[in-house]
């Protein structure tokens, strides 16, 4: 006699879907949003840098590697120190700048044109 096969199949065991790397949803961001994340991503690294500049020369003296650089050296060092919360704005703004209208209109007229780019 033959032992019974169970009607229920057994569970298979499957692994979640590994999370996308930060540059693989920054590529789809830019393939999504195109200039716009673009721009918001280097106008932030302008105005960080822009600003660590303007703080160091307004008296905050920075210490370590820093120091001996010089205040822009000491700028750029700054900002490269939050690039991650930099990224993180660029994800949380550009979706909310392309709702403005006239940018919405200029993604769905010109999205053709960075779609194959990347």
């Amino acid at each position: 006699m033959k032992p019974s096969t169970p009607d229920i199949a057994p569970p298979e065991t499957t692994t979640p879907p590994a999370k996308p790397t930060l540059m693989a949803r920054f590529k789809a961001l830019l393939l999504e949003y195109g200039p716009v994340a673009f721009g918001l991503y280097w106008l932030s690294f302008f105005l960080s840098m822009a600003g660590f500049w303007a703080a160091i020369r307004a008296g905050f003296q920075p210490e370590g590697t820093g120091a001996q650089a010089g205040a822009w050296g000491a700028a750029y060092v700054a900002t490269q120190v939050i690039k991650p919360l930099r990224l993180g704005a660029v994800f949380v703004l550009t979706p909310l700048v392309a709702r403005i209208p006239p940018v919405a209109r200029f993604l769905e007229r010109n999205r053709h044109k960075w779609s194959n780019l990347l």
